[in-house]
């Protein structure tokens, strides 16, 4: 006599569940794991970021401290630009860096560039700063970029 053993079929529902599951975890934490090694300058605009903006700044634009200095628990930046006759300060291709980072607009920053000594201190603002600026040739480009808000 023959015996006829029957037996269950299991769903493969579970399998597929977990299967959805695990590839749904992966195009989350993919991207993520993926991008923490990429180098800094290849990034969104700090000021769109999470962390400290003026920290930020400091690091990215100005490593050896040659113009940048912060204030007023990090909500003040004071930009001394090179000029002329005044070496000292941050080069053109670092105040490029901080206008950049900060998302400062374009409008804005080629106002500051075509500012005269005779126009004397001047302001502007975008979303979520102040700037206050004198640009003289010879001094070079100051600005004092405060966080609002």
């Amino acid at each position: 006599m023959t015996q006829h053993r029957h037996t269950r079929k299991r769903s493969p529902l579970p399998w597929v569940f977990l299967a959805v599951v695990a590839v749904a975890v992966g195009v989350v934490l993919a991207p993520k794991i993926l991008l923490d090694g990429e180098d800094a300058g290849d990034a969104a605009p700090v000021a769109a970021a999470e962390a400290d903006p003026m920290l930020t700044v400091i690091g990215k634009c100005d490593p050896a401290k040659q113009g940048l200095k912060l204030s007023d628990r990090n909500r003040k930046l004071t930009v001394d630009g090179s000029g002329k006759t005044v070496l000292g300060g941050l080069p053109e291709q670092a105040m490029t860096c901080v206008m950049e980072t900060l998302q400062m607009p374009g409008a804005l920053t080629a106002r500051m560039y075509s500012t005269v000594p005779a126009d004397g201190r001047l302001e502007g603002e975008w979303p979520g700063y102040t700037v206050v600026w004198t640009n003289d040739p010879d001094k070079g480009l100051d600005l004092v970029v405060t966080r609002v808000g």
